[in-house]
Order: C-alpha cells, then structure tokens, then sequence
C-alpha cells in the first residue's frame, strides 16, 4: 500500500520497517532502495516515534493508523519527510495526524502535497468523521500546510492552535 501525489509517493512503514527506523535512516533507506538523505531523528522525534511504535505493535491489524509513513520525492528517491497517524479513530470519529519535513525541502508545497493525500485517505475510511491537528502558534509554515488543505481552527490554548478538517469540508 502506497499513496501517490505528482510528486511524492508516500510509504506507509511495515512493523519490520518502522523498527528499522531507530536504526538509522539510512539503514531503513536502504531497505526502501532510497537514495541517502543523510538526515537524522532528533530526541524529541525519536521519542516520538518510540511511543508511536509501541502502540503500532499493539495494533497490527490497523498498522496504517499507527505507523510512520515516509515521504518520497520521486524526482531523486529520496525520503524528504514524514508523517503520522496518532491511531485509529474512536467513538467520535477523529483521527490525528502529525508530520515533519527536512528543512531543505520546505516551502516547496510537499508536505502540503502529503497531508492532503493523506487526509484523503483517512477519510475514505467510513468510520473517520474528520482529521484533527495542532500546531504551535509561531509555526506559520505548519499552519500554512494546515489552512491549504482545508483545515479550520477550531480551538487554541497558550502555544498551540487546534485544526480540523471535516469529512464534509475535504
């Protein structure tokens, strides 16, 4: 399973894959047979990521909700960036996404490229009602991202502005 856009194919990670991750992005870029981004996970990511893996592992059946799913520019295989699902929706139908791109790839409209590919594939899912996101209140390029895929604000506390998208609004 893979989503395409024109310019990126997303991946979602496989168990065995995602748990290469912490091995290095290289070596998971090399199982993909991705050319080197030379990137690396910082702590906060990493911890991330960890916390995402462990419940990945307890929900094998909905991997795709719980795992990182890899961002490939297909012009120079190569993973950009990268993006998540915090798990299958509950009772109210809401899923989260979350997601990151290598600076040097920023402000060219890929990772509003992904979001919104991945948003419609959430949403094709029955069961989810709408897609929710936070982002911190001087992150204006996330916001950006947010806003060009039709998310609105719908809450906001010190730091942070909360988005949603809407089944009926995507």
């Amino acid at each position: 399973m893979k989503l395409n856009t024109r310019r990126l194919t997303i991946i979602p990670l496989n168990l065995e894959q995602f748990e290469i991750l912490f091995d290095g992005m290289d070596k998971l870029e090399r199982l993909l047979g991705l050319d080197s981004s030379n990137e690396k996970m910082d702590s906060h990511t990493e911890k991330a990521m960890e916390e995402l893996f462990k419940e990945c592992k307890k929900h094998k059946e909905k991997y795709l909700w719980y795992t990182n799913w890899q961002v490939i520019l297909k012009k120079h295989n190569l993973s950009i960036g990268s993006a998540c699902f915090m798990g299958y929706c509950g009772d109210d139908g809401t899923v989260e996404i979350g997601y990151g791109i290598n600076e040097k790839y920023r402000c060219n409209g890929y990772m509003t490229e992904a979001v919104k590919s991945m948003c419609q594939w959430a949403l094709s899912d029955k069961k989810v009602l709408k897609v929710i996101a936070g982002t911190d209140k001087n992150n204006t390029a996330s916001q950006k991202v947010l806003q060009k895929c039709g998310f609105i604000i719908y809450d906001e506390d010190h730091e942070n502005y909360l988005w949603q998208l809407n089944n009926e609004l995507s």
